[in-house]
């Protein structure tokens, strides 16, 4: 589960093909600038896993996540992430452990809060698809896919962004090994104040817990 979730935390925000989609290309300019100008981000999601193995049942998941600036926690019922913008901490509840590394030693694909709401800006060629409807909300469905498909884990992530707020409403990761991810976000709010100790593992908080550099 760790490392599912590291996609995420590790990994809820154009090339030649897909560069003259100027219709893509004007919504995606669009949601980015009003992602962008909100101060901070609180979004309760839910993410569903599907495995390829065969009688694998989907792991389904909900948490809230945080954001401001480069900063950001996710809280998952067994795990949070803290992200301060230099460090990621990993508290996992039931282990009674936590695991630190530099934001900048994280994957290069990785998928994280800071990134997902705004994904298609590096890295990626678009296209989009159709208008359609999702939870009976219109949406755009607009289709990314990785410059460089060879280094990345994943082949395709399929954005769904609310026609009349210019919101994202889901993102759907389809892996290379098979493995797929959906974040579904359920609530968005902007600009509330969040202090940036929100996004620091307190150790003081937590003497249980076995901490270790990675």
């Amino acid at each position: 589960m760790k490392r599912t979730i590291s996609i995420l935390v590790a990994l809820l925000f154009i090339g030649t093909a897909f560069g003259q989609d100027e219709k893509a290309k004007k919504i995606l300019d669009d949601l980015g600038a009003k992602t962008k100008a909100y101060k901070t981000i609180s979004i309760s999601f839910s993410i569903v896993i599907t495995n390829p193995e065969e009688g694998s049942e989907p792991i389904k998941r909900k948490g809230k996540a945080y954001l401001k600036d480069e900063k950001y926690k996710v809280e998952l019922m067994d795990q949070d992430t803290y992200c301060d913008g230099e460090t990621i901490t990993t508290h996992l509840k039931e282990d009674e452990e936590c695991y630190t590394s530099a934001v900048d030693e994280q994957d290069e694909d990785a998928i994280t809060p800071s990134n997902m709401l705004t994904i298609w800006e590096e890295d990626f060629n678009y296209e989009y698809k159709r208008e359609t409807t999702f939870n009976d909300v219109p949406v755009h469905q607009i289709h990314l896919y990785p410059k460089n498909p060879k280094d990345a884990k994943f082949h395709t992530v399929i954005l769904k962004i609310d026609k009349q707020k210019m919101q994202i409403l889901s993102v759907y990761i389809k892996g290379k090994d098979g493995q797929n991810m959906r974040y579904i976000v359920k609530t968005f709010t902007p600009n509330t104040d969040i202090p940036d100790s929100k996004f620091v593992f307190d150790r003081s908080k937590y003497p249980e817990v076995e901490c270790y550099e990675e």
